[in-house]
């Protein structure tokens, strides 16, 4: 058989779905009603997993916020929308119910207005010539050292919440408190490294040219607010 040519050797094949293995989907091995077709979920406030009862029948109307998009669009963005639609397909094509989604997209908060502030700060300190080098590593500093106070405070703040979780036994408030603390370190871990950037531009050799200056802005560009 030559393989030469412009036609797809897969095609026939590919077509055929004779020839595609068959999807097997789970089975749970149980005689229980609720727990072959009802969706149970977790009450956060009994802590205990319960029955899931639409208001009407069958039909189950369902809202997520959904991203809030103050940047560049990134991997997030697209997790938010994989993970929700993952479950409204477990919804409709397992437990059989019909559902109406919805999910928002935020375009403006407090997000978006302090990254419109940084922004339009930037780009100020970009036009303006008469603010050298030294004047922007002075504003540069004393930005990361607002960040890194308020960094340590809201540490604070959480672990004092994880402390009083832990001695309430309030299991759930604890998680969340936990959850918090690791999204604030990755944020810490973040700020760190614009750190090092930031100490690197500021002891430049080359000061006086326009490109360790417009590096400086980018690179404060996370702590100025």
């Amino acid at each position: 058989m030559s393989l030469s040519g412009t036609g797809n050797f897969c095609q026939p094949i590919c077509e055929d779905s004779s020839h595609r293995h068959p999807w097997y989907p789970p089975e749970i091995a149980t005689t229980d009603p609720i727990a072959r077709g009802q969706l149970l979920l977790r009450n956060t406030l009994t802590g205990k997993k319960e029955p899931f009862v639409p208001m009407q029948a069958r039909h189950v109307r369902w809202y997520t916020c959904g991203p809030t998009v103050y940047d560049s669009s990134h991997v997030g963005h697209a997790r938010t929308y994989l993970s929700f639609d993952i479950m409204r397909r477990v919804m409709t094509d397992y437990f059989h119910y019909n559902v109406l989604y919805q999910i928002n997209t935020t375009d403006i908060d407090d997000k978006i207005i302090l990254r419109a502030r940084q922004n339009e700060l930037i780009r100020q300190l970009e036009l303006d010539d008469s603010v050298d080098f030294d004047k922007l590593v002075i504003l540069a500093k004393e930005a990361l050292g607002e960040a890194k106070a308020k960094s340590d405070q809201k540490k604070e703040e959480i672990a004092t919440a994880i402390e009083e979780a832990t001695q309430n036994k309030d299991s759930r408030a604890k998680t969340e408190q936990e959850g918090l603390m690791e999204q604030h370190l990755v944020k810490r871990k973040n700020l760190d490294n614009d750190e090092a950037k930031i100490m690197e531009l500021c002891g430049s050799s080359s000061s006086s040219s326009k490109d360790a200056r417009a590096k400086l802005l980018v690179a404060a560009k996370s702590v100025i607010a």
